[in-house]
């Protein structure tokens, strides 16, 4: 049996942005009531850490609009067998609560930043450019690292930013990360494969300018591809789920806010967990989870078989955690 050891949880579908390619307009929200608890959250943390569970990543929308988020992770990092949490936030209200979360156990961030232009920022996001900037200066210097930045590479939005971006990374000692644009929401995001700037053209940019990029190594780079450019001392990582699938080998599992289970981002499947995770027994749960993993094999396999094609993954990304 394969082992499980990555796990990403959602912990609300709510976000205090509004990205075009993430949450289109009257998207419906789950409601508060059905999100899975803390205390529930912690529970399957602790079962899985038995199919060989030990990193996290903490996700929304966005972790911080839910209140109390040190709470979770407190619960989390007295688990020990986990060795790594993380969140992916958009950075908008982190420099407000990052040093209680790094007290509480959390070891580093992923922050999502598609422009460095202010109003194209907030054509892309309706937010603050200089209020991310200042979340990761705030985590810069409280030593919540490493700081990844995360790209969605978008055809004629911002691919023209690239080697700013390199530079950004060398100014503000964070790693890049550029991620191809997938097809997740379907029609309700209007995704269109033209939209995709493929990430082996964006290296060959990077290269034309700062020379040959190196391979190389970062702490949960998970599905990036990550490289050195010795010119700047900068690393930028690519996610290439389209040009380039990594599904052979794929340990993660993602939880949603609402207790399913998705084994990948290439479909709709999803399987209910919140009942066993709330009424089960640990034993109970622990049998769940062993048939999670047996299909979560399979889901890879299948994958692979068919060729590495999204099948029509309609759920947004914004209720699956990024």
């Amino acid at each position: 049996m394969m082992k499980i050891s990555y796990l990403r949880i959602s912990i609300t579908d709510k976000c205090n942005l509004k990205c075009y390619y993430c949450r289109p307009d009257n998207s419906p929200f789950i409601y508060r009531s059905e999100y899975l608890t803390y205390e529930e959250i912690a529970k399957l943390v602790r079962v899985m850490v038995k199919f060989g569970l030990e990193k996290v990543r903490i996700t929304g929308g966005e972790p911080l609009v839910r209140p109390n988020l040190d709470e979770l992770i407190k619960l989390i990092s007295e688990i020990p067998q986990i060795k790594d949490i993380s969140i992916t936030t958009n950075g908008l209200t982190l420099s407000k609560y990052a040093e209680a979360l790094k007290k509480a156990g959390l070891n580093r961030v992923n922050i999502s930043l598609d422009s460095l232009i202010p109003e194209r920022f907030y054509q892309i996001t309706k937010g603050n450019l200089n209020d991310v900037l200042e979340g990761i200066k705030v985590s810069k210097e409280i030593g919540l690292e490493p700081i990844k930045v995360n790209i969605v590479a978008i055809k004629g939005v911002n691919d023209d930013e690239i080697l700013d971006f390199i530079e950004f990374a060398k100014e503000y000692g964070v790693e890049i990360r550029f991620i191809e644009m997938m097809p997740i929401g379907g029609e309700q995001i209007n995704w269109s494969l033209d939209k995709v700037r493929y990430l082996d053209n964006i290296k060959k940019k990077i290269e034309e300018v700062y020379g040959k990029l190196i391979p190389s190594f970062s702490i949960g780079s998970g599905a990036a591809k990550v490289f050195k450019i010795p010119k700047v001392n900068v690393k930028v990582g690519f996610i290439t789920p389209l040009s380039n699938p990594f599904c052979d080998g794929c340990s993660k599992l993602r939880l949603t806010a609402e207790g399913n289970i998705k084994l990948c981002l290439r479909t709709d499947e999803e399987i209910q967990a919140r009942d066993v995770i709330r009424k089960g027994s640990e034993k109970e749960l622990e049998e769940f989870v062993k048939k999670v993993v047996i299909l979560k094999e399979k889901s890879n396999q299948n994958i692979i078989s068919s060729g590495y094609q999204f099948s029509d993954c309609r759920r947004l990304m914004v209720s699956i955690g990024g």
